[in-house]
């Protein structure tokens, strides 16, 4: 029987193969990102079994480019708040976008891994139409999504005593991590047409993402204890 970190890196090779039909790979990456948010692993730790999840907050830096970037990257950010990380975008050289995440080293992980899956999820379902029509969706997409991850998150909070104070906790010692670390950061302003049909429609998809898990609760009952 193959053990728990032999089962997670079938699922990621399963997940980047190319001939991996969409679904398959948005079900393998959940799956995944369900078992390293159980055991609370981050990806370096799969390659050293004495290896144990850590509370340290860090900071880690992902790239999302290609169409819509600034939309995914805002699901990328959506997706990291519901898993007690906080961050700031950003722009490279190259003109991908750039999300600067904090957090505990399993959350941003479980946050990214997620992201994996939502990002090929919105890029199968993505209809037809132009550019602004498009944008408007991705919006959409993101608030289905965090409506989806929110709920989830929710259930595990009313049914675990304690655990709402452990990942406010979280965030905290996130943000002040951000605050003391980061370049001055302004405030900014998105704005999405939510009467629209293509924001309508987008939200619709995105509220039919299911991570398979909770995966935000990994170590809250180690910490509560």
């Amino acid at each position: 029987m193959k053990s728990y970190k032999e089962r997670i890196h079938a699922l990621l090779a399963l997940a980047q193969h190319p001939n991996t039909p969409q679904a398959e790979a948005e079900t393998a990456l959940a799956m995944a990102s369900k078992l390293m948010q159980k055991h609370g692993l981050s990806n370096d730790d799969l390659d050293d079994p004495t290896a144990e999840a850590s509370v340290e907050v860090v900071m880690r830096i992902h790239r999302v480019s290609g169409p819509y970037r600034v939309r995914r990257v805002n699901v990328l950010n959506a997706i990291a708040l519901m898993h007690s990380c906080i961050g700031y975008r950003d722009f490279d050289d190259d003109n991908s976008c750039v999300m600067v995440l904090y957090g505990r080293e399993a959350d941003i992980t479980a946050a990214y891994t997620l992201f994996c899956a939502a990002d090929l999820m919105g890029a199968r379902l993505l209809p037809r139409g132009n550019r602004t029509w498009r944008t408007e969706w991705w919006n959409g997409f993101q608030r289905g999504i965090q409506e989806a991850l929110q709920s989830a998150r929710n259930e595990f909070v009313s049914e675990t005593p304690g655990a709402g104070l452990v990942l406010a906790d979280r965030m905290t010692r996130a943000r002040d991590e951000m605050r003391a670390s980061a370049p001055p950061l302004r405030g900014g302003y998105s704005y999405a047409d939510t009467s629209s049909s293509a924001y309508s429609s987008g939200k619709s998809a995105g509220q039919g993402f299911s991570t398979g898990s909770r995966s935000f609760t990994s170590g809250v009952k180690g910490e509560l204890g």
